[in-house]
């Protein structure tokens, strides 16, 4: 019952945190922060599991600033009391920002720092000089301190946690926890967050936890059917996906933030180049990008500047989650990591897990995920909190085994959690396949590998050259938008209106009215002329006839 729930103020936080908490608009905490803050606040290690937007991060952030509040009552000198490892740079962001929020009130007694990005080493250091509260980053940044001494955990050290624990492993970062290890103190507290339960989990338990107290907190790994809706529409050729997408998208029928997966990095330009032919703007959130470049992305996003972001989980793809074996793991990541060098795509890089996508009502898998593991983190993009959320997935014949695959995991865990038909009569929608094929005759491989130079070389200029000029000037930031065309395919003008006789009957009431054209109204006429498309001059003469002819000028 909820009047039995305990709430944040019975739990004996400082007042400072608790009017954080306050102007952060949390009335009552969530499952995981119901349960995990007081063992947290009693010194136990905890191995919790909960779904993403299940409010993680606060879960441990909260207990962590609590205790060093309560340590400088009687300690003043100034030390790393904890570290927080996350296995992406956009997730040390968000972790950064979070603490920030929690500590508005108490931002001198504790001072965070976020060292998992790729500044220099020679500019973080006299930030890690200062022996900041609270240290994020990344487990093979943090190495590289440790390595240039530059951070020392060992004599200060009083909590670990690693959040997204899951991923640390499958990310490539085995070596560096083994090694981060050696440099902790005997005794300190550590708390595993993470959305599964893997096989890299149970590892890593054994190797920081000390008798935890694990926590299984939801039953099934996604919400109800109440709060997130799950539909798949077959797809039997490739051209119907985007004979599908285009419907979707350019007659309004999904409205709001849009998530949508494909299956590797082409496939993302392929996709945002044919949507550009029927003047459909969307950004690609790309591995190849600096992270700023990212990071912008994804703010951009979450403060409505774009409506659809295309990504790809390509981690998930180069290593499927089904884990087998750890020899057999252990040469999966051998050839990920080679093939991270040879391609330069950024390894702690994770677009379905790791980045905290705000308010995104839909989310499109227009190719299916390789995994149940891989669906679960596309799909917990939406329906976070209590925000409801709709994903649609398309299923091509080759991917019906996934699809079995996925339903037999979900409808094991909650009978209602099933992806139903989408109720879509693909018959209505053919009059538009022309102008699918059409367009898609533009989006070469050409057009498709010089969108991507193109897109880098804009990126690299604006993050690079243009950095010092947006920091004085962060109103110009807000302008430097990422959905703009690329423009390598050619663009049919007559792609971008939708005629009024091609769309289905029973679709015309629901297509949002600003996507369709605008016919000229002609005003009423009492006496029955009929109006012309000529407009008369002012003085409302009929120029033919009032034209005079005045003879040839003579030259002079």
């Amino acid at each position: 019952m909820a009047a039995d729930k305990l709430q944040f103020h019975e739990m004996g936080l400082d007042d400072r945190l608790l009017k954080a908490i306050a102007d952060l608009g949390w009335a009552e905490p969530t499952l995981i922060q119901e349960k995990a803050i007081p063992l947290a606040l009693e010194g136990k290690d905890l191995l919790a599991r909960a779904r993403t937007g299940s409010g993680k991060t606060a879960a441990y952030a909260v207990p962590v600033i609590q205790r060093i509040l309560t340590s400088k009552q009687t300690v003043r000198e100034q030390a790393v009391r904890a570290l927080v490892l996350v296995p992406t740079k956009e997730l040390g962001q968000q972790v950064q920002a979070m603490i920030r929020q929690l500590t508005a009130y108490c931002a001198r007694d504790v001072q965070v720092a976020d060292i998992s990005g790729k500044t220099e080493l020679s500019a973080q250091r006299p930030i890690l000089m200062e022996k900041p509260d609270i240290v994020v980053g990344t487990p093979s940044r943090v190495q590289v301190h440790i390595a240039a001494q530059n951070l020392v955990l060992h004599s200060s050290l009083e909590m670990l946690v690693i959040d997204e624990a899951d991923l640390l492993f499958s990310f490539g970062f085995e070596t560096d926890l083994k090694n981060l290890v050696c440099h902790l103190p005997k005794i300190y507290q550590a708390f595993l967050m993470s959305a599964t339960f893997s096989d890299d989990v149970q590892a890593l338990k054994e190797l920081v936890l000390h008798n935890p107290v694990t926590l299984k907190l939801q039953g099934s790994y996604l919400p109800e059917s109440s709060q997130l809706q799950q539909y798949s529409v077959k797809c039997e050729e490739e051209d119907d996906k985007f004979l599908l997408i285009y419907t979707l998208l350019k007659l309004g029928l999904v409205q709001g933030k849009t998530l949508i997966f494909v299956g590797s990095l082409d496939r993302c330009y392929r996709l945002k180049l044919f949507l550009e032919q029927f003047s459909i703007p969307a950004c690609v959130l790309n591995s190849e990008l600096p992270v700023h470049s990212r990071c912008h992305i994804i703010s951009q996003f979450n403060h409505g500047f774009y409506d659809y972001i295309i990504a790809t989980d390509e981690q998930g793809l180069e290593q499927p989650a089904s884990t087998s074996q750890s020899a057999e793991a252990k040469g999966k990541r051998k050839k990920k990591s080679s093939a991270k060098s040879r391609t330069g795509k950024d390894k702690e890089y994770g677009v379905s897990r790791g980045v905290d996508f705000q308010n995104v009502v839909n989310v499109i898998n227009f190719d299916f995920p390789t995994s149940v593991e891989s669906y679960i983190h596309r799909v917990g993009r939406t329906a976070r909190a209590d925000n409801r959320g709709t994903a649609l997935t398309f299923v091509s014949h080759s991917e019906l085994t996934l699809l079995e695959d996925v339903e037999n995991a979900l409808a094991g865990e909650n009978a209602d959690c099933v992806l139903k038909p989408y109720g879509f009569k693909k018959e209505e929608i053919e009059g538009f396949r022309y102008r699918c094929r059409d367009a898609m005759r533009s989006v070469t491989k050409q057009a498709v590998k010089e969108a991507r130079l193109k897109e880098i070389k804009q990126e690299l200029l604006n993050s690079e050259k243009l950095k010092t000029y947006f920091e004085d000037n962060p109103r110009d930031l807000q302008l430097l938008r990422h959905d703009k065309d690329l423009h390598p395919a050619i663009i049919k003008p007559h792609l971008k209106n939708v005629p009024d006789y091609l769309i289905p009957p029973t679709l015309k009431n629901m297509v949002n009215p600003l996507t369709r054209r605008k016919k000229k109204r002609l005003r009423h006429n009492p006496k029955g002329a009929v109006k012309t498309a000529f407009k008369k001059n002012i003085r409302g003469k009929n120029p033919l006839k009032s034209f005079r002819y005045t003879g040839k000028k003579s030259q002079t």
